[in-house]
Protein backbone atom coordinates (compact mmCIF):
# COMPACT_ATOMS: atom_id res chain seq x y z
CA UNK A 1 0.00 0.00 0.00
CA UNK A 2 2.85 2.13 0.31
CA UNK A 3 3.48 2.32 -3.06
CA UNK A 4 -0.53 3.58 -3.50
CA UNK A 5 0.24 6.41 -0.48
CA UNK A 6 3.41 7.21 -2.60
CA UNK A 7 1.24 7.64 -5.75
CA UNK A 8 -1.19 9.20 -4.11
CA UNK A 9 1.40 11.86 -2.35
CA UNK A 10 2.70 12.04 -5.84
CA UNK A 11 -0.29 13.04 -7.59
CA UNK A 12 -1.32 15.75 -4.27
CA UNK A 13 1.96 17.03 -5.11
CA UNK A 14 1.61 17.18 -8.65
CA UNK A 15 -1.72 18.95 -8.65
CA UNK A 16 -1.11 21.36 -6.29
CA UNK A 17 1.43 23.01 -8.73
CA UNK A 18 -1.55 22.73 -11.17
CA UNK A 19 -3.90 23.94 -9.44
CA UNK A 20 -1.54 26.93 -8.59
CA UNK A 21 -0.68 27.47 -12.07
CA UNK A 22 -4.52 27.37 -12.81
CA UNK A 23 -5.16 29.86 -9.63
CA UNK A 24 -2.26 31.94 -11.41
CA UNK A 25 -3.58 31.83 -14.82
CA UNK A 26 -7.22 32.64 -13.93
CA UNK A 27 -5.43 35.34 -11.73
CA UNK A 28 -3.98 36.61 -14.87
CA UNK A 29 -6.85 36.48 -17.91
CA UNK A 30 -8.90 38.40 -14.66
CA UNK A 31 -6.26 40.49 -14.51
CA UNK A 32 -5.74 40.99 -18.43
CA UNK A 33 -9.53 41.51 -18.59
CA UNK A 34 -9.89 43.90 -16.00
CA UNK A 35 -6.85 46.08 -17.64
CA UNK A 36 -8.50 45.49 -21.18
CA UNK A 37 -11.58 46.93 -19.35
CA UNK A 38 -10.39 49.92 -17.82
CA UNK A 39 -8.13 50.93 -20.62
CA UNK A 40 -11.39 50.70 -22.66
CA UNK A 41 -13.05 52.86 -20.30
CA UNK A 42 -9.91 55.18 -20.30
CA UNK A 43 -10.45 55.15 -24.51
CA UNK A 44 -14.07 56.18 -23.91
CA UNK A 45 -13.08 58.81 -21.47
CA UNK A 46 -10.86 60.14 -23.82
CA UNK A 47 -13.03 59.83 -26.13
CA UNK A 48 -15.74 60.96 -24.38
CA UNK A 49 -13.17 64.25 -23.26
CA UNK A 50 -12.25 64.83 -26.90
CA UNK A 51 -16.35 65.34 -27.77
CA UNK A 52 -16.54 67.69 -25.36
CA UNK A 53 -13.77 69.69 -26.69
CA UNK A 54 -15.47 69.58 -29.77
CA UNK A 55 -18.67 70.16 -28.71
CA UNK A 56 -16.90 73.18 -27.20
CA UNK A 57 -14.72 73.95 -29.81
CA UNK A 58 -18.31 74.26 -32.38
CA UNK A 59 -20.36 76.11 -29.04
CA UNK A 60 -17.95 78.61 -29.04
CA UNK A 61 -17.54 79.45 -32.52
CA UNK A 62 -21.34 79.03 -32.86
CA UNK A 63 -21.76 81.87 -29.75
CA UNK A 64 -19.08 84.13 -31.89
CA UNK A 65 -21.32 83.54 -35.17
CA UNK A 66 -24.44 84.45 -33.20
CA UNK A 67 -23.18 87.37 -31.85
CA UNK A 68 -21.50 88.72 -34.41
CA UNK A 69 -24.88 88.33 -36.44
CA UNK A 70 -26.60 90.07 -33.26
CA UNK A 71 -24.26 93.11 -33.30
CA UNK A 72 -24.95 93.46 -37.27
CA UNK A 73 -29.03 93.18 -36.46
CA UNK A 74 -28.41 96.29 -33.89
CA UNK A 75 -26.55 98.10 -35.72
CA UNK A 76 -29.24 97.56 -38.69
CA UNK A 77 -32.10 98.56 -36.60
CA UNK A 78 -30.06 101.51 -35.64
CA UNK A 79 -29.86 102.85 -38.81
CA UNK A 80 -33.53 101.49 -39.93
CA UNK A 81 -34.66 104.10 -36.58
CA UNK A 82 -32.35 106.88 -37.62
CA UNK A 83 -33.71 106.39 -41.35
CA UNK A 84 -37.48 106.05 -39.74
CA UNK A 85 -36.72 109.52 -37.84
CA UNK A 86 -35.31 110.92 -40.70
CA UNK A 87 -38.67 109.61 -42.38
CA UNK A 88 -40.81 111.32 -40.28
CA UNK A 89 -39.18 114.81 -39.92
CA UNK A 90 -39.30 115.03 -43.73
CA UNK A 91 -43.16 113.95 -43.98
CA UNK A 92 -43.76 116.56 -41.31
CA UNK A 93 -42.01 118.88 -43.50
CA UNK A 94 -43.67 117.75 -46.54
CA UNK A 95 -46.71 118.31 -44.64
CA UNK A 96 -46.22 121.56 -43.13
CA UNK A 97 -45.33 122.35 -47.00
CA UNK A 98 -48.48 121.08 -48.39
CA UNK A 99 -50.81 122.90 -45.99
CA UNK A 100 -49.22 126.07 -47.13
CA UNK A 101 -49.24 125.34 -51.07
CA UNK A 102 -53.06 124.55 -50.23
CA UNK A 103 -53.68 127.25 -48.15
CA UNK A 104 -52.07 129.28 -50.92
CA UNK A 105 -53.90 128.13 -53.41
CA UNK A 106 -57.23 128.43 -51.65
CA UNK A 107 -55.72 132.43 -51.75
CA UNK A 108 -55.39 132.52 -55.20
CA UNK A 109 -58.30 130.84 -56.32
CA UNK A 110 -60.07 133.40 -54.05
CA UNK A 111 -58.38 136.27 -55.96
CA UNK A 112 -59.20 134.48 -59.12
CA UNK A 113 -63.14 134.46 -58.46
CA UNK A 114 -62.87 138.25 -57.12
CA UNK A 115 -61.17 138.98 -60.32
CA UNK A 116 -63.84 136.94 -62.77
CA UNK A 117 -66.59 139.13 -60.87
CA UNK A 118 -64.98 142.24 -61.14
CA UNK A 119 -64.31 141.64 -65.17
CA UNK A 120 -68.07 140.51 -65.11
CA UNK A 121 -69.17 143.71 -63.83
CA UNK A 122 -66.65 145.83 -65.60
CA UNK A 123 -67.98 144.13 -68.82
CA UNK A 124 -72.01 144.64 -67.66
CA UNK A 125 -71.23 148.43 -67.15
CA UNK A 126 -69.26 148.89 -70.28
CA UNK A 127 -72.33 146.87 -71.98
CA UNK A 128 -74.43 149.18 -69.95
CA UNK A 129 -72.56 152.12 -71.32
CA UNK A 130 -73.13 151.08 -74.94
CA UNK A 131 -69.83 149.79 -75.68
CA UNK A 132 -68.51 146.74 -76.79
CA UNK A 133 -66.40 144.86 -74.23
CA UNK A 134 -63.20 142.86 -75.56
CA UNK A 135 -63.21 139.43 -76.92
CA UNK A 136 -62.49 136.85 -74.69
CA UNK A 137 -58.76 135.37 -74.53
CA UNK A 138 -58.19 132.63 -75.61
CA UNK A 139 -54.90 132.97 -73.34
CA UNK A 140 -56.80 133.21 -69.99
CA UNK A 141 -55.74 129.51 -69.64
CA UNK A 142 -58.23 127.11 -67.64
CA UNK A 143 -60.25 130.05 -66.17
CA UNK A 144 -62.14 131.41 -68.88
CA UNK A 145 -64.19 134.23 -67.99
CA UNK A 146 -67.44 134.17 -69.53
CA UNK A 147 -69.43 136.64 -71.01
CA UNK A 148 -72.96 138.22 -69.22
CA UNK A 149 -76.04 137.22 -70.43
CA UNK A 150 -77.54 140.25 -72.00
CA UNK A 151 -79.91 141.82 -69.98
CA UNK A 152 -84.00 141.51 -71.88
CA UNK A 153 -84.25 144.70 -72.00
CA UNK A 154 -80.62 145.28 -73.58
CA UNK A 155 -79.81 143.78 -77.20
CA UNK A 156 -76.98 144.61 -79.29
Amino acid sequence: MSGFADLLIQIAIAVVPLGVAYLAFKSATDANRKTQQTALMQAERQAELERSKVDAEAFTRAKIIYEDALSQMERQMERVQSQATQLGGDLLAEQSSSTAMREHIRRLQAQIRALERTVVALRTQLVAAGLSPAPVSEATGPYVVKAPRPRPEEKF
